[in-house]
């Protein structure tokens, strides 16, 4: 299974790697760049990504005017920040081998998950650095404006079924006042573990929605398609292969020297070789361990397709998961919000909608005190406050400890026991719907 969502830095020139195999820049195996981004608009970039464009905003620039972005730009050497949302194997193999219909439904839900992501990043994640009154460093403030493109591919390094996105974050970042600077990226690290457990939930919401596939036991909040087994998983992890027998040969087994395996075992990929002309191989391979168009077909309506419906507050007598108080108070420290977020996650096997997963996660960190002091004023990106997982509520008990049973729970009873269900919620408190997306797709 794949590790958490891997961010790292674009350098100047980096565009040239996302274009080479997309509709209408490069070769054409993969489909076109999408644009998204709350600072899209105003940049007016909207649709598909031109070559052009993107240059321009990973150098800093207008890409209408040619006009530099931010005073300071020269001084910048990272133009942007590539996050990369990979799918479960499983979920691979049903996009590549599940007939057409299939295929384009894994790819909606894959996409929709991203765009879900991507929403708490921008909200939350990000931030550019200004100065404010009485402080005497810039403190990290809050984006109005991003500029991002997001390039789905389907087929990894070692030629094996690979769903996943690169979403590319210009260096760019539109603070409250209207001006123009470099972000402030320490946050897409510090919630890359949050972001990519929503991700995840999200996308086991949408497929059970749209095809109703079932999961297997979650692990660190990921979870494979219940059906597929791990022999077909194996067959087609050729990559993660590789990685693990780099380590193995030097014995490590650190996330750092994963990360450094991952590029010291790193192929060139062909430009000209896809999923659509891989696909009658992996056909051959899959029904060699026994993953036919029957044993695909099996997978589905395991579980019932629900479509998204408002669920009404219900008394005060839902109970909160063990899963999220023992993922808290194994912290062992004052937690922030993408700590709850990220524990709420975990603790749904069938998933849920993203903003739904939020709005359960303010409602439980309600009940938690803040943490006094200086650091406790709340900032995007870094800077989240911080709160007492053993603070004393009506819910605790006399030492501190949350109970899981009765009394307030951060979230209404009939949302709680449809996000255990693995039913999902199709509405947050505010009656917008979670999964409108960003057009990435």
């Amino acid at each position: 299974m794949a590790g958490v969502l891997r961010v790292s830095k674009v350098r100047s020139g980096g565009a040239a790697y996302y274009l080479e195999v997309a509709a209408g820049s490069g070769t054409g195996i993969e489909a076109a760049g999408r644009w998204t981004g709350t600072g899209t608009p105003e940049l007016r970039l909207s649709g598909v990504v031109e070559a052009a464009d993107l240059e321009a905003v990973l150098a800093g620039e207008d890409p209408g005017t040619g006009r530099v972005l931010g005073t300071a730009r020269r001084q910048v050497t990272v133009a942007g920040f590539d996050m990369t949302f990979s799918a479960p194997k499983s979920v691979s193999l049903l996009h590549a081998l599940g007939d057409g219909e299939v295929g384009d439904a894994v790819r909606a839900g894959h996409v929709r998950a991203v765009e879900a992501a991507v929403s708490y990043v921008e909200r939350h994640a990000l931030a550019v650095r200004r100065r404010q009154a009485m402080l005497p460093v810039p403190v990290p403030t809050t984006v109005t404006g991003v500029a991002a493109a997001g390039f789905v591919h389907r087929v990894s390094r070692a030629l094996d079924p690979h769903l996943h996105t690169h979403v590319v974050v210009a260096n760019l970042g539109r603070g409250p006042e209207g001006r123009w600077s470099a972000l402030d990226g320490r946050g897409l690290y510090a919630h890359a573990s949050a972001t990519d457990a929503l991700y995840h939930a999200h996308l086991r919401y949408e497929l059970t929605r749209r095809l109703g596939v079932a999961w297997e036991h979650p692990d660190r909040g990921r979870a494979d398609i219940a059906g597929i087994a791990p022999e077909a998983r194996r067959e087609f992890s050729r990559r993660s292969a590789q990685i693990a027998e780099h380590l193995a040969e030097r014995e490590l087994t650190s996330g750092r020297a994963r990360t450094v395996a991952g590029f010291a075992t790193r192929a060139d990929k062909d430009p000209l070789l896809g999923a659509d002309e891989l696909r009658p191989g992996w056909e051959d391979r899959a029904r060699a361990v026994g993953l036919g168009p029957r044993s695909l077909d099996a997978v589905l309506d395991r579980a019932p397709r629900r479509s998204p419906v408002s669920m009404a507050p219900a008394p005060e007598d839902g109970r909160l998961p063990t899963a999220v108080v023992e993922a808290l108070d194994d912290l062992r420290r004052p937690v922030t919000r993408r700590d709850v977020v990220r524990a709420w996650c975990r603790a749904l096997p069938g998933g849920a909608p993203a903003r739904s997963v939020e709005d359960a996660a303010d409602r439980l960190l309600e009940d938690l005190t803040p943490q006094t002091g200086h650091a406790a004023a709340p900032r995007p990106g870094v800077a989240e406050r911080r709160h007492d997982v053993r603070s004393r509520g009506p819910d605790r008990d006399p030492d501190g400890h949350r109970r899981t049973t009765g009394g307030p729970t951060g979230i209404e009873g009939a949302e709680l026991s449809a996000l255990l269900a693995g039913r999902g919620i199709g509405l947050d408190r505010s009656g917008h719907r979670p999964d409108v997306g960003f057009g990435l797709g």
